[in-house]
């Protein structure tokens, strides 16, 4: 179609910081600042992070910040999404004694972007497209593309003789 081919990330769970960015101790933690960063890739710069910040919560051994202050041009690179993902957690009594997990998640997808000139599933087998035609608001027509699959098929049950007489074995 000659659209431009790309990704996109999806965030699904996002946490803002709560802290103040001006707060002495941020720069230990700096990476919580941005939901997604993206950067030129740097074979030195592999976390956003490092376990030593806590020795020195002022003037950390790694400001993630850093990374971004270089304005380096990401055009026509290999590029490193750092993305940031979390959940809120409010403590409540059913907590304990142990906090359950179930219906929580935290996560991002990649996906593709114009990366097809249409929906790939039109390529599976049975694929039909229905488009209206005419007045879109009563309905009255439409075009039928079946892409070679038969009329034949339908979603309906067979009809089979059933014995349940209303108790189990």
């Amino acid at each position: 179609m000659g659209a431009k081919k790309g990704y996109r990330i999806q965030l699904g769970s996002m946490l803002k910081q709560l802290y103040p960015e001006d707060w002495i101790i941020t720069p230990i933690f700096s990476w919580t600042l941005y939901q997604m960063a993206v950067t030129k890739y740097k074979a030195n710069e592999t976390q956003s992070s490092s376990i030593y910040n806590q020795m020195s919560p002022t003037v950390p051994q790694l400001d993630f910040r850093d990374y971004l202050m270089d304005d380096d041009s990401i055009l026509n690179e290999d590029l490193v999404a750092w993305v940031t993902i979390g959940a809120m957690h409010v403590p409540h009594s059913e907590d304990l004694p142990n906090t359950a997990t179930a219906g929580n998640s935290a996560n991002f997808f990649i996906r593709p972007f114009n990366y097809f000139d249409q929906d790939p599933s039109i390529g599976s087998t049975n694929a039909i497209l229905i488009t209206p035609t005419g007045d879109p608001y009563t309905f009255t027509g439409q075009k039928v593309e079946r892409y070679g699959t038969p009329v034949g098929p339908q979603c309906v049950p067979k009809d089979q003789k059933t014995d349940f007489k209303g108790v189990y074995g």
